[in-house]
């Protein structure tokens, strides 16, 4: 089962290493995502394998009081984080 959010019309950029970005390894099936973006070039190995970068990227929310952050592994209908009595706005990802 794949995980996270489809990317919806967003183009790939290549070289970034965008936050909240799911690589699996095509082997064991061992999956893991980006907690912070950056610049360089992320290539992850796994099994001896690099693993595939894929297309969904698991949502990150933010609360705006503390700064705790959290990443959806696995969207339900009705996810509405709430840290602090408010509710969490999704974090702008770096495109």
């Amino acid at each position: 089962m794949i995980s996270g959010k489809a990317m919806a019309g967003k183009t790939v950029v290549k070289g970034r290493n965008i936050l909240g970005r799911v690589y699996r390894c095509p082997v064991c099936g061992a999956e893991l995502s980006v907690i912070k973006g950056g610049s360089g070039e992320l290539k992850p190995i796994c099994c001896n394998t690099e693993m595939i970068m894929l297309e969904p990227i698991n949502t990150v929310y933010v609360c705006s009081v503390c700064r705790s952050e959290l990443m959806v592994i696995k969207n339900g209908e009705n996810l509405e984080p709430i840290c602090c009595n408010k509710k969490m706005k999704i974090k702008t990802r770096l495109y």
